[in-house]
Formats: structure tokens, sequence, C-alpha cells
């Protein structure tokens, strides 16, 4: 019985440690290890040719050369419902392993906030590798055939600019900002994207847009060039410099409270082309991707190629972008509450 004993505890030590060695390798495998002969899907919520398509373009380019392992990194356009789909997938269907990352849509981030949280994602949960620039958006009219010249003829005339869906950035401004001070820009939905909301806007379908100035720069540089555009308002707190005589959004504020909802509605800059992962991203993996895209962002080479694309590129960390959420997810009750109110019906 004695030995009986001594043989069942040998045997047990001898499977435990037989466990214990291999779970080992899985425990221990490097980043490399687990990215080497990968592909690294992109999910991005507009469709190609965007300026967003541009920017998913350029990260999948230069992003395998920073991550270790230099895995396959691909872009899959996922656009519908304004976002939506890309940020669902994401939320519920993605892997959660480091083999996906996600451009969002910004409009979509405090939308839970909000309470049309459409989706059912709670962004806080996501991992944030970044931005890779801070963007630009304008509200213009078409010089030749609009009667608005200015941002203050939008307090008495009608702006016709193209939507793209009910959860589109485009929807969501416009919307709070119509009812925050009261302008009449007027949305034509059924538009597929900003592409071809531009396209509706040569073509004399609508008389204004929305677009960021990024995608003037790179699909209709001639309309800068030309002077095609009024440039009514630009959606910053902080003037772009590249169009410091541009009035800002909060500029059209009458009221202290409606400055204060702007400045809540409007902390967008930092997240013009943000990225990323699933929830529940192991902790190690999620660091390597921030540190990959920091890189990326970074890298001569990169912004060797968006000084010829002319669009701009700086990084906003994942930690600034975190922050960020935190706070505005902080905001007092009554601001947020009076931005409800102006935000577009379900």
């Amino acid at each position: 019985m004695p030995g009986g004993l001594r043989l069942s505890g040998a045997v047990v030590f001898a499977t435990v440690v037989a466990a214990s060695l291999s779970a080992t390798p899985a425990q221990a495998q490097s980043l490399e290890e687990f990215y080497r002969g990968k592909t690294v899907s992109v999910v991005l919520f507009t469709t190609p040719g965007s300026i967003y398509d541009t920017y998913a373009r350029l990260l999948a380019r230069f992003l395998p050369r920073h991550l270790p392992g230099q895995p396959t990194v691909v872009v899959r356009n996922m656009s519908g419902a304004g976002g939506l789909q890309a940020a669902r997938h994401l939320n519920e269907a993605a892997p959660r392993d480091g083999t996906t990352i996600g451009g969002l849509s910004r409009a979509l981030i405090f939308e839970p906030l909000l309470g049309r949280n459409v989706a059912q994602v709670d962004y806080r949960k996501f991992g944030w590798l970044g931005s890779m620039s801070q963007s630009t958006a304008v509200y213009v009219s078409w010089k030749e055939r609009s009667k608005i010249k200015s941002a203050q003829d939008l307090f008495s005339q009608e702006l016709l600019i193209a939507g793209t869906g009910a959860a589109a950035e485009t929807t969501i401004i416009t919307t709070a900002i119509n009812g925050i001070v009261g302008t009449r820009i007027k949305l034509v939905q059924g538009y597929a994207g900003s592409v071809a909301g531009l396209l509706a806007l040569e073509r004399g379908e609508v008389d204004g847009g929305f677009p960021t100035m990024e995608a003037l720069k790179t699909v209709h540089p001639d309309w800068l060039r030309d002077g095609k555009l009024n440039m009514l308002f630009q959606t910053r707190q902080v003037p772009d410099p590249e169009i410091a005589d541009v009035p800002t959004v909060i500029s059209l504020a009458r009221t202290q409270d409606q400055r204060q909802d702007l400045l809540f509605l409007f902390p967008r800059d930092a997240f013009g082309r943000p990225y990323v992962t699933p929830p529940g991203v192991p902790a190690d993996r999620l660091k390597g991707l921030q540190d990959a895209f920091a890189a990326t962002v970074n890298d001569p080479e990169l912004r060797a190629e968006t000084e010829k694309l002319k669009i701009p590129l700086a990084l906003t960390s994942g930690d600034e972008l975190e922050t960020i959420v935190r706070e505005m997810y902080a905001t007092p009750a009554e601001v947020v509450e009076r931005v409800k109110r102006h935000m577009p019906k379900d």
C-alpha cells in the first residue's frame, strides 16, 4: 500500500509537469512567433476610393515592416449604415487575437453617450491604437450655383448637401448643428459614400457639401485651385492653420449654452482617422499593435508618400484617444441632455 501511494504520487507529479511543459510554448509565444505567416485584416467602414480608404491602404503597406513577424496586412472595406456594419463586426464577430484591427467612423464613438447606440457597442472597450491624422471637415457651397456665400447665410437660407445614412457623420453633425444654433442645412439622403456625395455636388444635384480637406486635396484638388467652393465654416474648435480665415463651428454659437454644446460635440479633431482592435485582445498583442501603429505613422517613407498625396499625417496615440473618450463620457449630464435633444431621430 505505501508503495502504491508513492507510485500514484509520482504519476500525478509527472502528469502535472508534462501539462505545464506542454502549455509553456503557447503561453510564452512571442509577438514575432504569433504574427509570422499570418494575415492581419484592416476592417474599414467606408467604400474604396474614399480618403479613409487612402489612409487605410497606406497603413496596410507600411505596418508589416513595424509589426514583429511581418504579417500580411489587407484592407477589407465593410461599408454600410454609416459605419455601423463595421463597428458591429469588430464588436461581435471579429477575432480577438490581434489579427483584426478596425478603422472606425469617428461619428459613432460617442453615440452610446448620446443615447443613440444603435449598434449596441461600448466603444470604451475597444483597444485604441491611435489616429493617423487630425481631420478638418468643412461645410462648403458651390460658388457658381449657391446663394449661400458665408456661414451667416445659413441662418436665413437653405443649403442642400448629400447624406449617406442616418448613422453617418454628415447626418449626425448636420442635424446637431441645425438644432443647436439654428442653421438651415438640409440633407438629401441616399448617396453611397463621401465620393458619391462630391459627385452629386459636381453634378448640381446638391449645392453644398461636408467634405474633409484631405478629401478635397486628393479627389478634387482642382476645386481648391480654381476657387470653385465657398468655405462656409470648419468643424474644429481651433482653426486649421491651412484655412485659418475660415470660421470655426464654435464661432456660430450665440449663447454660452450653445458654446458648451458645440465644444462637447467637437472633440473630433484628434479622431481624424482612428484605429482600434476588438475588445479583449491580449495585452501584449495590443501593446505590440500600438507600438507598430505609432512607428508606422512616424515612418519617413510613409510621410514622404503622404506629402506626395498632399494629405496630412499626424500621430495621436492610443493612450491619448482613450483618455479623450474617458473624459467625454464624464461630461456633465445637463450638457449631454441638451445635445441629445438635437441628435437625429432613429
